[in-house]
């Protein structure tokens, strides 16, 4: 990962000390083939025990109050996936932000349907699901969302006008079965609302998602720039391209107020980046994964991280009522108090009637964890079990109790 460009106000070593502080210690997690190998099912039986009386921890922390975070995403209007990811943090306090481009196909557990890229949500669960899936990923919350379909984008580029870009590398489109055509030739250029949209969304010939990032990253570099001396002409022109930024659970001032004010900062207090990735391979599919030490360390310069817990805490969630998008629904629970879902699936019946808490760690400090986990979920019954294994340290059966408190 590269410092940004030029030195770093007080304010913010100031920051990152904090985050240094606050951010919790990620320990090793298995390999992504580990993780597909285990889909197949870890051992959930269990010991029967009741419900501890040990105290559970205080409730984990959330991100700052003074730093609002926005994942918007690019999406087609003929549907699917999305087509890239960009989170979007302002802090008020420090006046510093950051935009962190995340390549569509980064393989996450996105509850209720498995291992996939995690753009892949949107198409099967929509923004919801996309979100849990991206706080999942990167374990943080998340404030807002903006859902920017190609045709929406080109009427919000039509409204900020044309912008010089510093175009990375070539790119090719096929025209045909055996021929190309070049639409973007590397370099600064000038570049109109259907180029742009064209920047951000087309993948090109021999390209992936960390060559479309290389894009993103010149883009937004790119958009700020221009607007640097007035930002309050990107802020006018978000509002007036309101009506293409209706799919979002915020308004379209609350987009204007947060890009123009990155466009106020200087360089030096602004990062703009890609989550850092590698490719694996998977069936022939692209996908990446993501080291999980990196990416905290990302977090903390970023100072974005949810401070969660001392060690992370991974859980396996199954359905075992047979009810379609409960996954979803505890997932989202355990996520935004600061636990790590990295499988999902059935339970191998789908009748339990008691939701099952299971933990590893038969020591008062595991137990407690678990009763953590089960007041978050709020119902259920703590259980030991006596198998250990490696690859999560809670796993939840839910049961028909669970649906009470829907």
């Amino acid at each position: 990962m590269h410092e940004p460009v030029g030195p770093r106000s007080e304010a913010l070593r100031s920051r990152r000390a904090k985050a240094r502080r606050k951010l919790f210690t990620t320990g090793g997690v298995a390999g992504l083939v580990a993780v597909l190998l285990a889909i197949g099912g870890v051992a959930y039986l269990a010991t029967d025990q009741g419900p501890k009386d040990t105290p559970a921890p205080q409730p984990s922390g959330s991100l700052e109050d003074s730093v609002t975070s926005t994942l918007i995403f690019g999406s087609r209007e003929t549907g699917g996936g999305a087509v890239w990811l960009a989170l979007v943090t302002y802090d008020h306090d420090t006046e510093t932000g950051s935009v962190v481009y995340i390549p569509a196909h980064t393989a996450v557990e996105v509850p209720g349907r498995g291992l996939q890229g995690v753009g892949d949500a949107l198409a099967s669960g929509g923004p919801p699901l996309l979100m849990v899936s991206t706080e999942n990923l990167l374990g943080i919350d998340v404030d807002n969302y903006l859902d920017l379909s190609d045709r929406d984008a080109r009427v919000l580029f039509e409204a900020t006008g044309p912008i010089s870009v510093d175009v990375p590398a070539e790119v090719s489109v096929a025209v045909g079965n055996d021929r190309s055509r070049l639409i973007f030739d590397e370099g600064l250029q000038r570049l109109g609302a259907s180029f742009l949209v064209e920047l951000l969304y087309i993948r090109g010939l021999d390209s992936d998602d960390v060559e479309l990032g290389n894009r993103h990253v010149a883009f937004w570099d790119a958009l700020f720039d221009s607007f640097a001396s007035e930002p309050e002409n990107l802020a006018e022109a978000v509002r007036s391209a309101g009506g293409s930024l209706v799919e979002s659970d915020a308004d379209p001032a609350d987009h204007a107020r947060l890009l123009s004010a990155l466009a106020r900062l200087d360089r030096s207090e602004r990062i703009i980046t890609s989550l850092p990735v590698q490719q694996v391979s998977v069936g022939g599919s692209e996908l990446y994964s993501v080291d999980r030490a990196e990416v905290v360390a990302l977090l903390e310069d970023l100072d974005i991280g949810s401070g969660t817990q001392q060690d992370e805490v991974r859980v396996q969630v199954l359905n075992g009522n047979g009810v379609p998008g409960i996954g979803q629904e505890v997932s989202k629970r355990l996520i935004d108090a600061g636990f790590r879902v990295v499988l999902t699936g059935n339970a191998r019946r789908l009748n339990y009637q008691t939701t099952l808490i299971i933990t590893y760690d038969a020591s008062e400090a595991g137990q407690a964890l678990a009763e953590r986990a089960r007041k978050l979920v709020g119902v259920g019954q703590v259980q030991v079990s006596e198998q250990s294994q490696g690859i999560v340290d809670l796993t939840i059966v839910i049961g028909k109790d669970f649906l009470r408190t829907r």
